[in-house]
C-alpha cells in the first residue's frame, strides 16, 4: 500500500519537527551543563572555592562584585586584625584575577573589606590595590641597579617607572595576603636605598 503525496509530506515535516525539537533539548542540555560547571569551577565566584589550593572563601560583598563583576579568587583571608588609633579594625582580603586593559592581559587585584566589627556589619569600608606590583620610592640619587642588586630576582622584579611620582613599579611573584604583607615588611627595611614601599591604588577602567 502506498502512501499519497499529502501524506509522505506530512510525514517529512513531522519528522522534522521532531528533530528541530530533539536538536533544542540537547543544546539546552549542554549550555545548562556548561553553566553548572562554570559555577563549580574553584574560583568561580559562586563556587566558594579559592582556585589556589581550593580553600573555601566567604562570599563577596556587593561593593566588589560591583567592582570587579567577573574574575576569579584566586587566594582568600579572613580576619585578619589591625590598630588604628587604638581601635581594633578587622579586615577580609581577597586576592582576585581579572581581565586587564587587553583581553590577554591577566591583572590581579587585592579587594579587601575592613570594618570596626569582626562581624564585618558597621562602618565597612572597601579597598582596592594591584596585588602583583608595589611602588618603591628611592633616595634621591639611588639608581635602579643599586635596589635590584638587594633584591631576590625570584621573587621580584622592576618592570618601570611612575613618570609623575618617580616611582619604581616593582612585581612580586607571590601575592597571597600574607605573602603581600610579608614582601612590604622585608622591602619597608631597605631603609639606606628607599624612603617608601607601598600598595598601588586601582579602580576599574571604563
Amino acid at each position: 500500500m502506498s502512501i499519497t503525496k499529502k501524506e509522505r509530506s506530512f510525514s517529512i515535516w513531522i519528522g522534522i519537527a521532531i528533530g528541530v525539537a530533539l536538536s533544542s533539548m540537547l543544546v539546552r542540555y549542554a549550555l545548562e551543563k556548561k553553566a553548572t560547571q562554570t559555577k563549580e569551577r574553584p574560583g568561580n565566584y559562586e563556587s566558594l572555592q579559592c582556585a589556589s589550593g581550593g580553600e573555601p572563601f566567604l562570599p563577596l560583598p556587593e561593593p566588589i562584585k560591583e567592582k570587579i563583576p567577573y574574575g576569579i579568587v584566586v587566594y582568600f583571608e579572613n580576619n585578619q586584625t589591625m590598630g588604628d588609633f587604638n581601635q581594633t579594625v578587622f579586615q577580609r582580603s581577597w586576592i582576585i584575577e581579572s581581565a586587564g586593559s587587553f583581553r590577554s592581559e591577566r591583572l590581579f587585584i587585592l579587594a579587601q573589606q575592613q570594618s570596626s566589627s569582626d562581624q564585618f556589619d558597621e562602618d565597612k569600608k572597601f579597598f582596592f590595590y594591584r596585588a602583583s606590583e608595589v611602588y618603591l620610592l628611592p633616595h634621591p640619587g639611588i639608581k635602579r641597579e643599586e635596589i635590584e642588586q638587594k633584591l631576590d630576582p625570584e621573587n621580584y622584579k622592576i618592570i618601570g617607572q611612575n613618570s609623575q611620582s618617580g616611582e619604581w613599579i616593582l612585581q612580586i611573584k607571590d601575592f597571597s595576603p600574607i605573602e603581600l604583607r610579608s614582601s612590604l615588611s622585608e622591602l619597608s627595611k631597605l631603609t639606606r636605598l628607599i624612603s617608601s614601599v607601598q600598595l598601588i591604588h586601582w579602580t576599574p577602567s571604563r
